[in-house]
């Protein structure tokens, strides 16, 4: 080895010596806060089996968000959102659920505001606080006999709901932040399980309650039409088989012409809308898996559809998955313009029925396929619903 080397070999293990001595000054100095010292003391961070009181959780929450919120200022933001992470993961852990979930607004809006990147570890701890503050939200009801079940049933809707809104916020991070288009696909499906969670949980108030977006949508109609929307841009066909394996066949009243006034049912209209936004985003591959494993599951003979499709005297409408098989031959043909409006004109009337409205993806279907240029107002429409998808419209 030749002098210069080995001055240059010193100089780099002198470099790598300082800056682990610095790294870990920093470490200790932290540990040795004296505000640090009192926040792992009242959450007992090294504990996790040990409990903690209500006092010293809501005491140990208001000295999270101060220290949090003066390591943005300071511009210490990676120290920001690990200080906020573990603060929130212990109190999950520890099954105090309505405190940590002020604290999970806290994360999402530094992450958020102070746009850092998306990256693995960060996704990863998403995912982990989204599985921690459901298993928390379910074992904290279940154990509280103290309160009355109407009382019980508020909080808990509540508490869903900014997760919920915590979720969205963290998808559509990672669209604007990440390297995927859409968003992580992992952060999708769980953003579309607790969608489809909440629907099932609390149907019936859900459905009593109007979309702030939509007037003539419900908020259950917006959010099970949500968890179809991020199941299709997480490719998960899976999961979308055993949601729709859930839901009601057709009664024959919604089999006839006419369909007497009401709108298919829930199963097909969900189907439908997962395969439109496959389309829309250009996947092919997992809506013909979709289209395939659908047909399965409601053992169509595609022969008998076909011809009841095209006939007008049979008395039967015409139906979902013959619409949506139909429609995947016409994308995957050059020139097929004209078939594309004839489709949507002899389906419009299911189209029109289905809530929230879909046709800003028919629209966006017949630009990106078959140029079709929609007027200005639709075009507008449609940008902003392709932006949405990293964060579905839904309840505010």
């Amino acid at each position: 080895m030749s002098a210069a080397a080995a001055r240059r070999r010193k100089q780099l293990l002198q470099k790598k010596l300082s800056q682990e001595q610095e790294q870990n000054s920093g470490n200790n100095s932290s540990n040795n806060d004296p505000v640090f010292l009192r926040l792992n003391s009242l959450l007992q961070c090294g504990d996790e089996n040990k409990e903690i009181d209500g006092e010293a959780a809501y005491e140990g929450l208001q000295l999270a968000q101060s220290q949090v919120r003066r390591l943005v200022i300071n511009g210490e933001v990676g120290k920001a959102v690990e200080l906020c992470y573990l603060s929130l993961t212990t109190l999950l852990k520890k099954k105090k659920v309505s405190v940590a979930s002020q604290l999970l607004m806290l994360f999402s809006d530094v992450i958020v505001e102070t746009k850092i990147k998306c990256s693995e570890e960060l996704v990863v701890g998403c995912l982990t606080i989204d599985k921690l503050y459901r298993e928390a939200l379910e074992l904290s009801f279940e154990t509280n006999a103290d309160v009355t079940e109407e009382s019980v049933q508020e909080e808990e809707e509540r508490l869903s709901r900014l997760h919920y809104k915590f979720l969205r916020r963290i998808v559509r991070w990672s669209a604007e932040y990440g390297s995927m288009q859409y968003g992580d696909v992992r952060l999708h499906t769980a953003l579309a399980m607790q969608c489809w969670s909440m629907a099932v949980k609390y149907k019936s108030s859900l459905e009593k309650m109007k979309d702030e977006e939509f007037d003539d949508v419900t908020v259950l109609q917006e959010i099970t039409a949500e968890a179809m929307i991020h199941l299709a841009l997480a490719e998960d066909t899976k999961q979308i088989i055993d949601i729709l394996k859930t839901l009601d066949a057709p009664t024959d009243k919604q089999l006839v012409t006419g369909r007497n006034g009401s709108s298919a049912c829930e199963r097909d209209c969900l189907f439908t809308r997962a395969i439109l936004v496959f389309i829309a985003v250009q996947n092919l591959r997992d809506a013909n898996i979709l289209l395939k494993e659908y047909t399965a599951l409601t053992e169509a003979d595609m022969s008998k559809l076909a011809k009841s499709y095209t006939s007008k005297n049979d008395g039967k409408a015409p139906t979902h998955i013959m619409f949506c098989n139909m429609l995947l031959q016409i994308c995957e043909k050059d020139r097929a313009g004209p078939l594309y409006q004839w489709i949507l004109r002899s389906f419009s009337y299911d189209l029109d029925q289905m809530k929230p409205d879909v046709k800003a993806y028919t629209t966006k279907i017949g630009r990106v396929y078959f140029n079709i240029q929609p007027p200005p107002s639709m075009f507008n429409m449609m940008e902003n619903m392709m932006g949405m998808m990293g964060g579905a419209a839904g309840m505010k």
